[in-house]
């Protein structure tokens, strides 16, 4: 509507005669005379202006979520795609753009035959396999935990959100993770159960959200009830509420059905989302859920007109365009902020309640995405992402110190419970709240003092958002300025650096722990992000740390210019002496010019050498006598040319802060390469060279010998 505004003012300044004619209706319809000719113009449109509290209640058009102004278009009609995509094409066609990512492909009617006709007309008359199709395309397809792209879609893989959660899950440790549960109990009192609050965060948000949306399914759900028996009709609330528990049950955002028989996955999502629903509602009628269960399974009569069986389809595919909108706002937008055991893994498409990955189960992962998936993309970040990759790699610590965590907390809980205000029979923060705040300023807390004054205003606009979205004691809809207030008059006081205040210098003293091994947590999947299989993709502004909360937070301008700056102050300290730049970028790992440096060495070599990134095999290392848990490490190769990529992780029982895992910290440890790896290698990031004994590993302490992460180059034989 902004370049329709912008057409009619362009008219306006151009024609005298139109702004006085504009000028003319616009008082006659304010006038005493035209007031009821204005209802009368009114009527004659095709909406009907009202209050947005009732559009919530009776909006009768697919929108984009719960925004009314986003209106949904037909893309599945092919006179609709082609008007709406020919920019797009020309673009295409004339090489302009090489590459497509699709957002929110869950919201179309039919998401295959959307990525087929996309592909048909960037290469008109070209055949390719679905996943290996002409034109680059990755689709912004949320997968849940266990859930896999389907195989027949013509799409290179996803945006990056599988990735982003495997790789977090890595810098976990699982022994930690399982007290961790312990710990959230204790301090909360809350059970530790994700898919309870999913499913009633689900249900809120269809009753304050989608009740519109649901009531019209709910009512083409009893015209086919009735149509199937007449004889035992069902009311459409006990329908339309059999309707609403089976979608907050829904493991998944979607499913795809589009004939019978129903395919396998397909099949399995439904039958979790029947057997939880009739566990969390057992008032539900047994009749409705029945009905329901025979149409979405598509278990058709044996004699039924072939119009009914389209009215069946054309339902499913209705249900199916807003389940994933559902999903998006009760799981990510809600529960992901109910949930506090540890909030890092509190992501799009992520498990709350993961007890973290093991070396073996990523590697496995990583071939797998090899096999299936191998230029699907890697990120780590994006700008719907619930903190910045390096928040998440912080707030991953406190897996590793479960104890002294629960330590901290409890004695934090006693030292700010004075500054807790009362409203509604409640102290602010509640315990949920409270642990959630505690996590979030390990996290986020600024490397730099001058970074301060910002950060706290930033905290203040997260934590009203934070509480807003968990719509528990605020809401967006509903706000509750009594609450919001003294959440905020208590965040203040915790950090107002007073004689009083014993816990702001408690927090400062344990926040720079966390934020050293943090950072070792971030070199570690910046690296992996690089070299693992798939296309590594980088948000704005997280070259430097990226210590960013949820959007906005996540969307302000990025300091461009001092990145250039670094990266010419690098090649020219290189240049003098390489020795010394890595000495410096460790003692002043804070300034990010760490991660920097490594981001562009990484990059730079696999640009030099897509054959082995892009189609090259994926090999683990294992590691041997007794760092495995410590070290994660693989090669890619392709022919005779290999490459090594090692990351320590879960370091903190290694190292104190401030000390990198360096040297003889790695004791004998070695890396047993395949036995046709190569023996002479190459450290791209340190410039030293290193041959493998005859008969034994690469020495942990060599490679890590002066730089906290490794990638290696094969040397050829001769060189």
């Amino acid at each position: 509507h902004q370049s329709l505004k912008k057409e009619i003012l362009q008219l306006l300044e151009t024609s005298p005669p139109l702004t006085s004619a504009i000028r003319e209706s616009v008082t006659f319809f304010n006038s005493e005379e035209g007031k009821p000719r204005f209802d009368e113009l009114l009527s004659e449109q095709v909406y009907r202006l009202a209050f947005w509290r009732t559009g919530l209640k009776e909006i009768n058009y697919r929108r984009f979520f719960d925004i009314s102004d986003l209106i949904g278009v037909r893309v599945e009609d092919p006179g609709v795609f082609r008007k709406t995509h020919a920019l797009v094409m020309k673009l295409v066609r004339d090489g302009s753009v090489t590459g497509l990512r699709v957002d929110h492909i869950d919201g179309l009617a039919h998401p295959a035959q959307y990525l087929a006709r996309l592909q048909h007309y960037a290469a008109p008359g070209t055949a390719t396999p679905a996943k290996s199709p002409s034109l680059y395309v990755v689709v912004e397809k949320i997968l849940s935990t266990g859930e896999e792209l389907p195989g027949s879609w013509h799409t290179y893989g996803t945006t990056g959100y599988d990735f982003l959660n495997q790789v977090n899950a890595l810098f976990i440790d699982r022994n930690g993770a399982k007290q961790l549960d312990e710990i959230y109990r204790r301090f909360t009192g809350m059970e530790p159960d994700v898919s309870h609050i999913v499913y009633e965060k689900k249900r809120q948000v269809i009753d304050n959200l989608f009740s519109a949306e649901i009531k019209e399914l709910g009512g083409l759900l009893s015209r086919l009830a009735e149509n199937y028996n007449p004889e035992a009709p069902l009311s459409s609330m006990e329908l339309t509420e059999a309707l609403t528990t089976v979608t907050a049950c829904l493991p998944v955002y979607r499913t795809y059905i589009r004939a019978s028989p129903l395919a396998s996955n397909d099949r399995r999502y439904l039958e979790i989302a029947f057997k939880q629903a009739r566990q969390y509602n057992r008032c539900l009628s047994r009749s409705a859920l029945s009905f329901l269960e025979k149409l979405l399974f598509l278990r058709f009569p044996r004699i039924f007109l072939e119009e009914c069986r389209k009215a069946w389809l054309e339902f499913i595919r209705r249900w199916q365009q807003l389940t994933g909108a559902i999903m998006a706002k009760g799981f990510e937008d809600t529960a992901l902020y109910c949930f506090n055991r540890l909030i890092s893994l509190n992501e799009v498409g992520g498990n709350p309640a993961s007890p973290g990955l093991s070396v073996e189960e990523f590697h496995h992962w990583n071939r797998r995405r090899q096999k299936s998936w191998p230029h699907s993309m890697n990120t780590t970040d994006t700008h719907d992402t619930k903190r910045g990759e390096d928040t998440r790699a912080r707030i991953n610590v406190l897996s590793e110190i479960p104890q002294e965590w629960e330590t901290r907390l409890a004695r934090w809980q006693e030292q700010n419970k004075a500054k807790k205000k009362r409203v509604e029979g409640t102290h602010v923060p509640e315990p949920n709240m409270e642990i959630f705040l505690y996590q979030t300023l390990l996290g986020a807390w600024p490397l730099f003092q001058e970074e301060l004054p910002a950060f706290q205003e930033r905290l203040r606009a997260y934590l009203i958002k934070a509480a807003r979205e968990a719509k528990t004691f605020t809401s967006w809809l509903e706000p509750n300025r009594p609450y919001e207030e003294a959440l905020l008059q208590f965040a203040q006081e915790i950090l107002a650096k007073t004689d009083r205040n014993a816990f702001f210098e408690d927090f400062l003293d344990f926040q720079k722990k966390i934020a050293f091994f943090g950072s070792l947590n971030s070199l570690g999947q910046t690296l992996i992000k690089i070299t693992a299989p798939g296309i590594p993709d980088f948000y704005q502004g997280t070259e430097l740390w990226d210590l960013s909360l949820v959007d906005p937070d996540n969307r302000r301008p990025v300091d461009f210019q001092k990145r250039k700056m670094y990266l010419n102050e690098l090649w020219q300290g290189e240049a003098l002496s390489k020795t010394h730049t890595l000495a410096e970028l460790l003692e002043f790992w804070r300034d990010g010019r760490v991660k920097l440096y490594l981001t562009q060495k990484a990059t730079r070599f696999r640009g030099e050498n897509t054959n082995i990134f892009q189609n090259g095999e994926y090999l683990p290392v294992q590691v041997s006598p007794d760092m495995r848990e410590h070290i994660f490490a693989f090669c890619r190769c392709c022919g005779k040319e290999w490459t090594l990529t090692m990351v320590p992780r879960l370091t903190i029982k290694l190292v104190s802060a401030g000390e990198f895992p360096l040297g003889p910290v790695w004791g004998q440890s070695q890396l047993l390469l395949p036995p046709n790896a190569p023996r002479n290698w190459n450290n791209i990031l340190t410039g030293e060279e290193m041959d493998m004994p005859e008969g034994k590993g690469l020495a942990v302490s060599e490679v890590l010998r002066t730089f906290p992460v490794a990638l290696m180059a094969s040397v050829p034989q001769g060189i």
